[in-house]
């Protein structure tokens, strides 16, 4: 009987244990799928690694190709932030995709600002990315053929639209915003100037369409209708197609903008077949005309852009370093992103020491120059620097030759003290006699003579 209780006992110690062994494989099988199928499992966190690895590695790729476009944009005169820049991506880039201001490598998004240009933040996978949806139609020309007009047709149901811009040659000329977005917006846009247009639908992303405006026909012409070569001045002659309703009078300004002006900003007076003159500017300026009718019609419009460079170089860094007790080291840097750096002058107190010239250059120039033969002490240091059209920069700083300098002590440290002089060659050879102190040494470059 007692033999039969133990071993129902150890039975029932071996079922508990059994149980608790079951508990303990399952809590531990438990934690184990958590580590290896949670949230922040291995593999997920493998696959996060991952990620971040071909993002990096996209990124790069691109960052490589806008180091080399940036060279390009100071130093080729058909760049431009648009189609230029489009283009040399796609080139240098297998497989890559931009859309609007977004560039898409492997698979990968990121922004992309066209100013610098430069990358801007990772925005997502590309099957991630909701862009809305823009429809331009085709342009209608009104009766006068004085302008045109298209519809645009905007839809973004999962944020909304907040603005749509109408721009030209990089201008926004019309501007619509919308306070509550609205899932679609249709607006009539009217336009009077020939050439290219852009439309910009802004929700969460972008998206752009260009449309091209023909057969408007313009009541003046602009001879010649823009030049892109930068020059001091730009000569137009302006030509006035008249009907039946004959001119009143033709008033003319210059602006850097192509967002239309006002009539009352109109000052300045030309008579048909007369050749303006733009002078003055620098940048890319347009020749805006208003014409006045006998029977009181009015009309704005003009011409191309012209390039216009009345400016010096920039002059970013001028030194003037201490070379020897006779010279001074001279270095400059400047850059001019219109004509070109062509010259660079040197001028020590007034009088021109030195001159270096280089083909026209848009990229930063630096030139240095040691001017020796001087005076020991201190200098008035110049740097005049030219560009293609004969505008120039200056800048003056002051410089000093070296100036050693004679230590003389007494038996007390204290009384330590120091006397600069203009000629240590002179003082060497005369401190016997100048001088009863026991010890004497140069301390700038020169042998201790004690």
């Amino acid at each position: 009987m007692k033999k039969q209780k133990k071993r129902n006992k150890e039975k029932g110690i071996t079922l508990v244990a059994l149980v608790v062994t079951i508990v303990v494989l399952l809590i531990l099988a438990g934690i184990t799928l958590t580590y290896v199928l949670g949230d922040n499992s291995i593999f997920k966190q493998a696959s996060n690694a991952k990620l971040k690895t071909e993002i990096a590695k996209a990124r790069e790729k691109i960052e490589v190709v806008l180091t080399t476009v940036q060279v390009e944009k100071r130093t080729n005169i058909k760049y431009n932030e648009n189609d230029f820049l489009d283009t040399y991506i796609l080139n240098e880039i297998q497989d890559a995709e931009i859309i609007d201001d977004i560039v898409i490598i492997d698979g990968y998004a990121f922004e992309l600002d066209r100013s610098v240009p430069k990358l801007g933040k990772y925005l997502g996978k590309k099957e991630e990315l909701v862009f809305p949806s823009l429809t331009v139609s085709a342009p209608v020309l009104a009766e006068n053929s004085r302008l045109a007009t298209f519809t645009i047709t905007a839809k973004e149901e999962k944020n909304g639209i907040h603005k749509i811009e109408i721009i030209q040659e990089g201008h926004v000329i019309k501007e619509y915003e919308y306070s509550n977005r609205k899932d679609e917006i249709i607006e009539n846009c009217s336009v009077k100037q020939n050439g290219k247009y852009t439309i910009k639908v802004y929700a969460e992303l972008s998206a752009i369409e260009l449309i091209t405006v023909d057969g408007i026909v313009m009541s003046v012409e602009y001879s010649p209708n823009g030049n892109e070569e930068y020059q001091k001045e730009h000569p137009v002659k302006v030509e006035v197609k008249e009907t039946d309703d004959k001119v009143k009078s033709i008033k003319y300004q210059w602006l850097n903008t192509t967002v239309e002006p006002t009539q009352s900003s109109f000052i300045e007076n030309c008579s048909n077949y007369e050749t303006i003159i733009g002078k003055g500017y620098t940048g890319t300026y347009y020749l805006w005309t208003l014409l006045e009718t006998e029977s009181g019609k009015t009309n704005i419009c003009r011409s191309e852009g012209f390039n216009f460079d009345n400016e010096g170089p920039t002059i970013t860094n001028f030194t003037a370093e201490k070379y020897s007790e006779t010279g001074i080291t001279l270095s400059v840097t400047a850059e001019d992103t219109k004509a070109g750096i062509v010259k660079v002058e040197f001028y020590v107190d007034n009088v021109l020491r030195d001159t270096q010239t280089c083909s026209a250059t848009t990229l930063s120039v630096t030139k240095s120059k040691t001017i020796t033969d001087l005076s020991t002490g201190s200098h008035s240091c110049m740097v005049k620097v030219y560009d293609a059209k004969g505008n120039t920069s200056d800048q003056s700083v002051s410089g000093t030759t070296k100036l050693y300098v004679w230590e003389k002590w007494s038996s007390n440290p204290i009384k330590k003290y120091t006397e600069k002089r203009s000629a240590p060659r002179e003082m060497r050879v005369a401190k016997n006699a100048l001088y009863s102190c026991p010890v004497w040494k140069i301390t700038r470059g020169w042998a201790d003579c004690s």
